[in-house]
């Protein structure tokens, strides 16, 4: 790939351009999940080379200082070729400019290349009772609650230096 994608935010009203992606990306209960995400998440963002759309991003802040990566997909024809990787340095620079200050993700167990781009940008993983340990129980909840954590995920978290 000489350089690397073209990355913007898509305004709600043409965010439906991008649902190929999804149908490529995802299927059943995240398929659906992540098409009703990409019309109401704060911050969507796509990633195009060529005057094509290769890849996305969902995210939003869930607190002040708490930012929410819901989705990054990439095409199939573009994977493991730095698109996700871009995509999610973009999105980690929008949430520290509004003010995160720790950013979560959640990622199935067995989804190999995602964990391993969250943990190229430092991401670990994080269960709900180290949550509770630093936040208390009541804090820790609301998070676990606004993520959307289902069965087989996990969570990674990014704590972001001042």
């Amino acid at each position: 790939m000489s350089g690397g994608p073209q990355i913007k935010g898509v305004p709600t009203e043409t965010r439906d351009t991008l649902r190929p992606i999804l149908d490529q990306s995802f299927k059943g209960i995240y398929r659906w999940h992540a098409q009703r995400t990409l019309r109401s998440v704060r911050w969507v963002r796509e990633a195009t080379q060529g005057g094509t759309q290769v890849g996305l991003t969902m995210f939003t802040m869930l607190g002040q200082s708490s930012g929410y990566i819901y989705y990054i997909a990439v095409t199939p024809s573009r994977r493991a070729k730095g698109v996700g990787g871009f995509l999610l340095d973009d999105a980690l620079q929008l949430l520290r400019t509004s003010g995160a200050l720790e950013i979560f993700a959640c990622v199935l167990a067995d989804n190999i290349p995602s964990i391993r781009l969250l943990q190229s940008r430092d991401f670990v993983r994080t269960d709900f009772r180290e949550l509770v340990l630093l936040k208390g129980f009541a804090s820790a909840a609301r998070l676990w609650i606004r993520m959307v954590v289902a069965p087989g995920e996990k969570v990674f978290t990014r704590v972001l230096r001042p």
